[in-house]
């Protein structure tokens, strides 16, 4: 009888290790990938300040603290050379083009200060809409002894303020304006003429290159004497406003 060839020796299957190399590889490939998505959530949500207008601003206005606020937004590279980020960099600075409520205020839209002279401007009582800080308006004078003229084409209003009747009976508005230092004089100018009225309209739209425009009598009383005739670019000439006031009758 042949022998039986013996049965093969039962192998024990070895218990799996925690560290099995590609185990271990594949927790860090997960633990990765959690690690990556976070950040990157993380950094779709976060928001930068940047400075923000807080009503309408026009062109020409001197920025105050009053004017801006940091508003939180997601930019590309934080809006960098594009926006800005401190407000307090952007006090006394002059806006050349308007900027709206709410809307980022670009850096290129701040021009390089220049000089200028703030004056106050008394509106008496129904001889201008309300006024208020960012709007722009064209300014007209009149008195007994010449017609209506414009007196300041297109300026930005910095603020208002309440008459205090110091020019008039009250009741009306004091409107504050920076413009240059010729053009303050001229304002200062047409004040002093005896009996002067002015005027204030508010101005829309894009600003365009001003143009001579005819002189409108005054209804309540006609020309006497000398007429303003000539005018500059941006309102009345200071001839103009001389001869007015030479043509006016004594106080």
């Amino acid at each position: 009888m042949a022998d039986t060839p013996p049965s093969p020796r039962p192998r024990r299957v070895a218990t799996p290790s925690w560290l099995d190399v590609r185990l271990v590889l594949g927790v860090a490939l997960v633990l990765a990938a959690v690690l990556l998505g976070a950040r990157l959530i993380s950094g779709a949500s976060r928001t930068y300040g940047v400075v923000a207008a807080t009503h309408d601003l026009a062109a020409g206005a001197v920025l105050s603290a009053g004017d801006v606020r940091v508003a939180q937004v997601q930019l590309p590279d934080h809006g960098r050379g594009v926006y800005l980020t401190d407000p307090d960099a952007v006090v006394g600075k002059r806006l050349d083009r308007p900027v709206t409520k709410g809307e980022l205020v670009p850096a290129a839209a701040l021009a390089h200060p220049t000089a200028q002279t703030t004056v106050t401007v008394p509106l008496a009582d129904g001889a201008a809409p309300d006024l208020r800080a960012g709007q722009r308006i064209e300014l007209w004078f009149a008195a007994p002894s010449c017609e209506s003229t414009v007196l300041l084409r297109d300026v930005a209003v910095q603020s208002v303020h309440a008459d205090t009747g110091s020019f008039s009976s009250g009741g009306g508005q004091d409107v504050v304006i920076s413009v240059d230092p010729a053009a303050a004089d001229r304002v200062a100018q047409a004040l002093a003429i005896d009996q002067v009225q002015l005027r204030a309209g508010v101005l829309v739209g894009p600003a365009t290159a001003a143009t001579p425009t005819a002189a409108t009598p005054t209804p309540a009383s006609p020309p006497r004497s000398t007429t303003p005739t000539g005018a500059a670019a941006d309102g009345a000439s200071a001839a103009d406003i001389a001869a007015c006031a030479s043509a006016s009758p004594s106080r």
